[in-house]
């Protein structure tokens, strides 16, 4: 047998197992109360706000991109290296 044939024959017994574990399935009699909903709720709101923060270097990238071929615009997006001077910021 090569690398080919064992990925295939674990695929193929992998998938077995899942459709056998989905059809093993009997009812929970269970419930989820308010508390617990809302909490889940409030845990997958957390992810997508922290998401948005994670990804917004790419976020930025993505409209810069955007701004400068669709748009045809300069690119408004700040130059992260560059600090301002003390004369700057004294009136």
């Amino acid at each position: 047998m090569n690398k080919h044939t064992d990925f295939r024959m674990l695929q193929a017994r992998s998938g077995l197992v899942s459709v056998l574990a989905v059809l093993s399935v009997t009812p929970a009699l269970a419930y989820v109360d308010p508390g617990t909903g809302s909490m889940l709720l409030q845990m997958a709101l957390a992810v997508i706000a922290g998401a948005m923060f994670y990804f917004r270097q790419f976020r930025m990238v993505a409209f810069d991109w955007f701004r400068r071929t669709v748009l045809r615009q300069k690119s408004v997006a700040p130059d992260r290296d560059t600090k301002p001077l003390a004369s700057d910021l004294t009136d």
